[in-house]
Parts: C-alpha cells; structure tokens; sequence
C-alpha cells in the first residue's frame, strides 16, 4: 500500500507509537515521536487515529475519557473495549 491508496487524513510522520489491533478489521494508532532532521524540532504526540483496514481509510475518532499525556515508545491493549497505555517516554521539560 502507499499512502496515495490510503483514503482519510492520516497522522503526520512520527516513530514509537502503539498500533493495537481492535476488533476484526481495525488498527489503533495513539501517540509517538517525531523529530525533524536538524533535531530542531522534537514533538511528542497525544493524539488517536484508527486504519479502518476493510475500507483503507483513516479516521481521527473523538475519545471519551481522559487522553494519557503525549507520549512515545509505550505499550498499549484493550481490555473490554477500553484502550489502556502503559509506560513510555513524555517530553521532558
């Protein structure tokens, strides 16, 4: 697949984020890393998307709760339909 093939607005670049598998033909995707090539820019993201892989699109879908704090390199799971994320590293300040 490319990108081109891939309907919806996707996240933007980033690396160490959680991609958990939800229900049959669903991949979660919640925060990572990006920085830019000169390490001027470093951004620690919080944000969720969802690969609707039936249909190849990305949706940005509104979470109920409180969202974990940006963060990269965590783990993640669902239990009984609740997405939980454990560890990781948060922008130091």
């Amino acid at each position: 697949w490319t990108q081109a093939d891939i309907d919806g607005e996707g996240p933007c670049p980033r690396e160490r984020a959680s991609l958990v598998p939800y229900i049959e033909d669903k991949l979660v995707l919640f925060g990572g890393y990006y920085c830019s090539p000169d390490m001027e820019v470093e951004k620690y993201f919080s944000d969720t998307y969802v690969l609707n892989l039936s249909l190849m699109e990305w949706i940005q879908p509104t979470i109920e709760g409180e969202t974990p704090q940006p963060r990269s390199a965590h783990t993640a799971n669902f239990v009984k339909g609740k997405m939980y994320v454990f560890g990781g590293i948060t922008q130091q300040r």
